[in-house]
């Protein structure tokens, strides 16, 4: 039973009738980890898919940032807060964005406190609290308790200044970003009678800066009176100045000695600043409150997670980890479309939305979310990965190519692949609609066929002459090409599905151009020359080595997405089981994330599907026991709960579609069998619900000895389940046993 104490944080932090499954997000989770291991998520207040993200960039004592730790802006390691910024990257393993920086403080600044977050203020975890769409902390320093919400553009600030604070001050950080020194342009504008502060950063951060730098507008409006303003710029401050535009500055307001808790609220826009207010008119209503927006965001949060019902009987430990997961998996990609449906196009224009198209997305790390989080959106979310694949059609249209990992209003160029091939053939694959399936593949054979700027093949002409990438061209040409053939299938899938047979020959054949870099000696993937010589590794488990994209030889030693049938004759299915389990036992000798594991690595994407690759070899049960295992062990309910970066969603995906029990070979329609973690699961889907049953499960009881789909039994060694037998009503039931009747 929980203590009356409890209670009261629950009602504190949830408001009353909001809480079912809120209450399990903890939003720390993969705030913290060391190297390799930090997940990179911002914990801070915003709606789901929200283009504000309003969140603590975060410093060690005595200013010490590394940007390794501080890709969402905030680790859990650190002692200060710097500002509280609007917009965040979620789990990449880059820096951008943390743009428009507020920070509350007890006087006005001086010149030497404005240098180098002179203004940051300690803190401590105990006095810190999230719940979705809620964020608050006291700072130490400032003497002041900070409230944070937000809706999609606006984010709502509450700042309740100790009694004895003679000077409460909100301070406006306008070029600051978590790129160091990546501000190209920051303007500030106090209007004291109309209690109001605008003004916009440009921001050429990591990948920004690749296409010509972001910007963001904002206004903040406020309901006290001003007692005193300045700002201030490289020089120093300027009390009672209202005006400043430079590369390094920003402004204040301060307020009257004992003036109540200070509310307002930041419209954002990546158009302008009249749009900006816009924004704040519509979502934040004529006289908008904290606690209105507070309330409001938190319901929506509930009506998402209650997408998802789970008996909560369950663990709380399991439930707090499925439930952060989730949560997860609803932050991003980004709405770029704002209020009247206009939003920034490729072409740096303003369109307005069509009708039919309610949302504009971008932000999205493809090389990571096309394996698990774009299938996940489309399985519970298809309204959001609708508007996702139009978004990016959208991109093609006003940009001249498919993107491979969009930020904002611009190609970054990002990763390696084409995989939004593999995005477009799963949405097709799995019937989503609502878009131009001809433009599409169109799009998709013009990556597949021609030499373009952005959409990510690097060396194309050789890709299909001589059916691989050659080292000289590319020292990462062997997973190149591996990512080429994936992608090309996906092609072949979209020709196959639309009936342009010659196309879906042509690209299902080139999709087997794998094969070229099988090493059958060493039953490797190794780079060729350019003459056909083998360039293998001296070691195999090098995850520095720069013939892979992340990772070394055995975290690809597996990655044949589309053909693992056709893998497994080339290993002998023997060999290959014999191969895959040892991947695995090697991995679980090391349990720490500070450097990549050489083996199964759970915490990037290479080999993310590795785990359920043991079903086309008829030995799903081994697909249960490793599943299982990375679930216990590779995530938990602290800040170090995730393996790795979360990569918008990936591996918080992941774990969604484990603890689910099936998982998506994306680009298909397919899903592969493993086991769920929980008892009973009801999915509420758009085209009917789906309930899990699992009957006899237990810690111990970790395999599938019989499963059945509507009535019908599933054969354990094929267990292969189609998206079509989810459309309606479905129930999946699964009997569970310490056994399998699969093990030899």
């Amino acid at each position: 039973m929980p203590t009356m104490s409890a209670i009261l944080v629950l009602g504190l932090l949830f408001p009353a009738a909001v809480a079912q499954y809120s209450q399990f997000v903890n939003q720390f989770v993969g705030t913290g980890g060391e190297g390799f291991g930090i997940g990179s998520v911002p914990p801070g207040a915003q709606a789901p898919f929200g283009a504000v993200r309003l969140s603590p960039d975060t410093v060690y004592t005595d200013n010490v940032w590394l940007d390794f730790n501080h890709f969402g802006g905030y680790y859990y390691g650190d002692t200060h807060v710097r500002v509280f910024s609007h917009t965040h990257m979620v789990g990449s393993g880059a820096v951008d964005y943390g743009t428009v920086g507020v920070m509350p403080a007890a006087a006005a600044p001086a010149s030497e406190t404005v240098v180098n977050y002179g203004f940051r203020s300690a803190f401590s975890h105990k006095k810190e609290q999230a719940a979705p769409g809620y964020y608050s902390v006291y700072l130490d320093d400032a003497g002041v308790l900070a409230e944070l919400s937000a809706t999609t553009h606006v984010g709502a600030h509450r700042y309740t200044f100790d009694k004895g604070v003679k000077q409460p001050t909100i301070l406006f950080a306008a070029s600051h970003t978590l790129t160091p020194k990546a501000c190209a342009g920051a303007y500030v504008e106090i209007d004291i009678g109309a209690m109001e502060v605008r003004g916009y950063n440009v921001n050429n951060g990591g990948l920004s800066s690749r296409f010509g730098g972001v910007t963001t507008y904002f206004v903040a409006k406020f309901s006290q009176p001003f007692a005193s303003v300045g700002v201030w710029n490289a020089s120093g401050v300027q009390p009672g100045v209202a005006v400043v535009n430079s590369t390094v500055g920003g402004g204040w307001v301060s307020f009257a000695p004992g003036t109540g808790p200070i509310e307002y609220f930041l419209g954002l826009s990546f158009i302008s600043i009249d749009q900006a207010r816009v924004n704040l008119d519509a979502e934040g209503g004529p006289k908008p409150t904290f606690d209105a927006i507070r309330n409001e965001t938190a319901t929506v949060w509930e009506e998402r997670l209650s997408l998802i019902e789970i008996n909560t009987n369950a663990s709380r430990t399991d439930l707090v980890k499925f439930y952060t997961a989730f949560y997860h998996t609803l932050l991003a990609p980004t709405t770029f479309s704002e209020v009247g449906g206009i939003y920034l196009g490729f072409d740096n224009q303003v369109h307005t939305l069509n009708a039919s198209q309610p949302t504009y997305y971008t932000d999205m790390s493809i090389w990571d979310v096309h394996r698990s989080e774009f299938p996940w959106l489309a399985f519970v979310q298809p309204d959001v990965q609708r508007d996702v694949v139009r978004s990016l059609l959208l991109m093609f249209q006003q940009g001249g190519d498919l993107p491979k990992w969009p930020l904002a209003n611009g190609y970054t160029g990002c990763m390696t692949g084409s995989h939004t091939l593999v995005v477009l053939a799963d949405a097709l694959a799995k019937n989503l609609g609502g878009y131009d399936a001809e433009l599409a593949y169109n799009a998709s054979r013009q990556v597949a066929t021609t030499n373009e700027a952005h959409a990510g093949r690097t060396d194309i002409v050789d890709w299909i002459n001589k059916g691989y990438v050659p080292f000289e061209n590319d020292t990462r040409g062997c997973t190149e090409s591996l990512e080429y053939a994936y992608d090309d299938w996906a092609v072949g899938q979209q020709a196959a599905m639309l009936g342009h047979a010659d196309d879906a020959a042509l690209f299902t054949n080139r999709s087997r151009q794998w094969r070229n870099l099988w090493n059958p000696q060493y039953k490797f993937f190794c780079p060729k020359n350019y003459a056909g010589d083998w360039l293998c590794p001296p070691t195999w488990v090098n995850v520095f080595d720069e013939r892979y994209v992340e990772g070394d030889a055995w975290h690809y030693r597996f990655y044949v997405p589309h053909e693992v049938d056709a893998l497994i004759e080339l290993f002998g299915a023997e060999t290959y089981v014999d191969e895959l389990t040892k991947f695995f036992e090697l991995a679980e000798a090391d349990n720490a994330n500070i450097l990549p594991n050489p083996y199964y690595w759970a915490g990037n994407e290479p080999d993310i599907l590795s785990v359920w690759e043991f079903a086309w070899a008829g030995r799903a049960d081994l697909t249960q026991k490793y599943s299982r295992w990375t679930m216990n062990h590779r995530f938990n309910e602290f800040p170090d709960g995730l393996p790795g970066n979360d990569d918008y969603g990936t591996m918080s995906a992941w774990f969604a579609w484990a603890a689910i029990g099936f998982y998506p070979l994306s680009g298909s329609p397919t899903y592969i069998m493993g086991a769920p973690l929980f008892d009973q699961i009801v999915v509420h889907r758009e085209a009917g619900d789906l309930k899990i049953i699992a009957y006899d499960n237990s810690a111990t009881n970790v395999f599938v000895r019989q499963a059945h789909l509507n009535g019908q039994p599933i054969d354990l060694k094929r267990p292969f389940l189609d998206h079509a037998m989810f459309d309606g009503p479905a129930v999946l039931e699964f009997w569970m046993s310490d056994k399998s009747p699969l093990t030899p």
